[in-house]
């Protein structure tokens, strides 16, 4: 920034104040118009083929929004049990929204009377009186169509809630979690609910106490450390405002184009708050420095600073963002988003970094900043210093530590687990995991998915297509990991024992099959749930356990193997919840791949093109690629899986720890155009240019370390190993540049005009 720049701020620095000030304002507004969207489904790649299939799927047999409820009984009489579930039933039911409850009390199952033969009757009679030896006896007679509803014990009782995908979700979750923790006030009954779709309620409530609560906590913590490494509120205001200010753009921006808000963008605050004062911190502290000669006025200092630091907090800001852009190349909507407007906030606060910190320095006369005085801080930070370049410059006992680090990259690589499971993002104590783990101990697992089987020419209405469908059906209840098959097959086996007494009948068939048929009236919304009206398809519903080793993808590769060996004449479509969250596996590793390689490949270019040299950039590059190794090794040694939120974490890392490296290779070359002899040029910029990495890598590092409190596991996971990252690339960017340095060197271009 040349010094006609600088005059112009200065002399109009009340009008640009002012308009800064009224944009922020607008932003402000435009945040207001935001809207939370957590539903998960919109985090899966619209083109990929399982969610196509799953789409085609809802089509094909829709069904409305089910909410789960569940109770454990420790005590009490199965017409005790009954009675409270009538009792929920009602609350539930009345409900705006509930299109229907289905439970013990209103399922229906077929019986052997009637003029055909054949009729329905209901588990428990709508009459008060409950007779627990019959009910027993119809549930025992018809275990597929009641084991959602009553566990073997007799202790678990099932609820099945329909929602009109228009009502109000989170106002009918909002009064049935507030049931939930009010019947669970009693020790002797549990309570818990669950659903596929109930994760981003879940994920919203959670969303908002984090936001409410962790970008406070992120302010005043910057804030107090700001102020330890200034000791002057102007210097603290000045960097906090060109953060917020940045902060309030960008989420402008989001409102202004109507993008929603997610889990994932609502980490951006708290990471961009600790990247975006980095720069003030080298510009303040280089300007104090450059105000303490003698003779120097505001405005010679801040030019003096802006032409040493200029460019390169330009080229940190492009490196940080290009790291965060990467993510526009995941397929994945939401990882999208947070790296398009990371990078925007990134490239936003050094706009403000350089407008708003010498208007705010304006203010503050060269006479009050103090002179150099050794304290007993500065004097540890030198000690410390030589110390460092003793082992950088000096010693090779750093040389023992490689094989350690080694093996250890080894163990962790090996370790390194991808999940993808999007209810393992919530904490273990809330209610969906609670039930979660309920569901898996009672009722089979909680991981759900469709197989629809679809006959290319005729309809599936004879009796050897419905025993070929049975012996399917067995086949993928067998497989490892599958708790649970519902299918029309228990209807039409208990039908045909009532008529015949044998497992398959071609009047049973015809009964349930016929459009219009006698069973159409009974049992229409079950057999839409698993036939199509053209009795063309048929939909067996699965459920897995939930358990990181049982793979669905792979249950879905052995379903296609069997209808393509053994199944002519049919097509098979197998999708669902659970097949979509597993090919986001696959995804997030793509997506980890791809952002690697288009934030590595411009960083390095940017480098080698602003410093014109590509040793300077194979230099920067090499620590930065030990600490991708390092962050990999860490997530398996630390138990951290890849997730939708921790597959970013690279890329912050990489982000942060080149500018460490841009810096102090500025610092190396301007120091040595001063001190020619290349070890104490070097051991001037490690004690020049450290202590400003180093209160810059604890003010960010401090920074995520507030995501330690966040209520999702992802995120706390993400700040940890950001933190302990942030401390390795500073030490191995200052270690390693300096020791390529030492040994190769590195040329030292003449000063472009106007730097000293």
């Amino acid at each position: 920034m040349t010094n006609r720049s600088i005059r112009f701020l200065l002399r109009y620095r009340w009008p640009i104040l002012t308009l800064v000030v009224l944009s922020l304002i607008t932003g402000g507004y435009l945040i207001t118009t935001i809207n939370v969207d957590n539903d998960t489904f919109n985090a899966v790649p619209p083109n990929i083929k399982p969610r196509i299939d799953y789409e085609r799927l809802k089509k094909e047999f829709p069904a409305p929004f089910n909410i789960l409820f569940l109770a454990q009984f420790e005590q009490g009489t199965l017409s005790e049990k009954i009675d409270s579930l009538r009792s929920w039933r009602g609350q539930f039911g009345s409900q705006p929204g509930v299109t229907a409850v289905t439970d013990l009390t209103s399922l229906q199952v077929p019986v052997k009377k009637g003029f055909l033969g054949l009729s329905s009757t209901l588990i428990v009679p709508p009459d008060s009186t409950i007779d627990e030896a019959k009910v027993r006896s119809l549930v025992e007679a018809n275990p597929e169509f009641c084991r959602l509803f009553i566990s073997d014990d007799e202790k678990a009782l099932g609820m099945i809630i329909a929602i009109d995908w228009k009502a109000d979700r989170n106002a009918i979750l909002d009064m049935m979690t507030a049931k939930v923790h009010a019947i669970n006030t009693s020790p002797a009954i549990k309570t818990y609910i669950t659903s596929e779709g109930a994760v981003s309620y879940f994920i919203d409530k959670a969303m908002h106490h984090d936001f409410k609560l962790l970008l406070p906590i992120c302010f005043v913590l910057i804030f107090l450390l700001l102020y330890r490494v200034f000791r002057n509120m102007l210097h603290v205001a000045a960097s906090v405002c060109a953060v917020t200010a940045a902060l309030i753009w960008t989420f402008g921006i989001i409102g202004f184009l109507g993008i929603p808000f997610t889990i994932v963008t609502s980490i951006i605050p708290v990471i961009v708050f600790p990247i975006g004062v980095a720069d003030a911190i080298h510009l303040i502290r280089s300007f104090k420095a450059a105000a303490e000669r003698k003779g120097a006025t505001t405005q010679s200092a801040l030019t003096t600073t802006y032409r040493e630091l200029l460019t390169p907090c330009l080229l940190t800001s492009l490196t940080t963002s290009a790291g965060f852009a990467s993510f526009v190349f995941s397929p994945i909507p939401w990882n999208q988003t947070f790296g398009l407007f990371t990078a925007i906030a990134v490239l936003l606060c050094y706009v403000f970094n350089i407008v708003l910190l010498p208007l705010f320095l304006s203010f503050e006369k060269i006479s009050s900043i103090s002179t150099a005085i050794e304290t007993t801080e500065e004097r540890l930070l030198d000690r410390f210093w030589n110390g460092f370049i003793h082992l950088t410059l000096v010693s090779r006992e750093w040389m023992f530590v490689i094989p350690v680090l080694a093996i250890l990259f080894v163990i962790g690589v090996r370790a390194t687990r991808v999940e993808n499971n999007f209810m393992m993002m919530l904490p273990p104590g809330n209610e969906l995991r609670k039930s979660d783990t309920f569901m898996a101990d009672h009722f089979g697992g909680t991981r759900f998915f469709s197989v629809m089987l679809e006959k290319k020419e005729g309809t599936i209405t004879t009796e050897d297509d419905w025993k070929r469908i049975d012996t399917f059906s067995t086949f993928i209840d067998r497989q490892e990991g599958v708790g649970n098959v519902a299918s029309l097959i228990p209807l039409i086996t208990r039908v045909s024992e009532l008529l015949t007494k044998n497992r398959f009948s071609a009047a049973a068939v015809k009964l349930i099959t016929a459009p219009g048929g006698g069973a159409g009236k009974s049992y229409g919304k079950f057999l839409a749930n698993f036939l199509s009206a053209d009795r063309h398809r048929t939909r067996i519903q699965v459920i897995c356990r939930n358990e990181s080793e049982i793979l669905t993808l792979t249950i879905a590769r052995n379903i296609e193997h069997y209808v393509a060996e053994h199944l002519s004449g049919y097509t098979v479509l197998v999708s669902g919840p659970a097949i979509l969250g597993e090919a986001m596996s696959s995804i997030l590793m793509e997506t980890l791949l791809t952002s690697l390689i288009a934030t590595i490949i411009p960083v390095f270019f940017c480098i080698v093109l602003f410093f014109r040299s590509l040793r300077i950039g194979i230099y920067c590059s090499i620590p930065i690629v030990l600490l991708m190794g390092f962050v990999y090794a860490m997530l398996g040694l630390c138990g951290i899986s890849i997730n939708i939120i921790t597959v970013v974490i690279m890329n912050t890392c990489i982000g942060i720890g080149i500018d460490y490296a841009i810096h102090f290779v500025s610092g190396y070359q301007h120091a040595a155009r001063v001190t020619p002899n290349r070890f104490d040029a070097l051991a001037a910029t490690i004690r020049l240019k450290g202590t400003p990495i180093l209160f810059n890598t604890l003010v960010v590092g401090v920074g995520f370390c507030v995501l330690l409190v966040s209520s999702f596991p992802p995120i706390r996971d993400f700040g940890l190993l950001v933190f302990i990252s942030m401390f390795v690339a500073a030490g191995s960017c200052i270690f390693i540049i300096s020791l390529a340095i030492s040994r190769f060197g590195l040329p030292v271009p003449p000063p472009r005009k106007g730097q000293p």
